[in-house]
């Protein structure tokens, strides 16, 4: 399997991740990113777009979901509650502590709102595609419509359990890339999450 990194444009600069395995499948983890871009990596790699994964249903993680789908076919899945929040249409929901195979890939899906109520991070091999739920020493925005402090806190707690004793690649919406490790060190909020674990 394959891992690439995908900027949006300014001013979110929003982290889209793309994967592609050997038997020709690809998927898409949230869509801020002109197809062409996608288009070159799926050639390169003789690979079909399969699946777009949201991490949650704000603009900035899909600018160009619309065009993506038109030119791939490919179909998109998002938390049940941003699907409503955001009026997305012809969206399949995910089901949370959902595993999803395709191809040689497999990815655990789990709800881990506070950010948005929809917001989803995922579980694949070494990595922890976390969206705007973790980042880089800090945790996603609360002050936004269906955020809440608390429950984003509780969020990290899902995710310390599903990630256990694995030093999983933080791979977040935005910014830098960490480890899991790194984060439970310098982490404020993290470690605070954890005291109650």
């Amino acid at each position: 399997m394959k891992a690439y990194h995908l900027m949006g444009s300014a001013p979110y600069y929003t982290n889209c991740y793309l994967l592609t395995d050997n038997a020709g499948n690809a998927i898409l983890f949230d869509c801020s990113i002109k197809w062409s871009k996608i288009e070159e990596i799926l050639k390169n790699d003789k690979a079909e777009l399969k699946a777009i994964l949201m991490t949650h249903g704000h603009h900035d993680h899909r600018e160009c979901l619309e065009e993506v789908v038109e030119k791939s076919g490919a179909p998109v899945y998002m938390g049940r509650q941003d699907i409503a929040q955001f009026y997305m249409e012809n969206v399949i929901p995910f089901k949370d502590k959902e595993a999803i195979e395709i191809g040689e890939m497999k990815v655990f899906a789990f709800h881990t709102p506070g950010h948005t109520p929809g917001c989803y991070c995922f579980k694949c091999e070494d990595m922890l595609i976390s969206g705007d739920t973790l980042f880089a020493g800090t945790v996603g925005r609360t002050d936004l419509p269906g955020g809440d402090f608390e429950t984003i806190m509780n969020s990290l707690r899902i995710i310390a359990e599903v990630v256990r004793n694995q030093n999983l690649k933080v791979m977040p919406g935005h910014a830098h890339f960490s480890t899991f490790n790194i984060e439970k060190v310098q982490n404020p909020y993290l470690k605070e999450a954890l005291k109650c674990l």
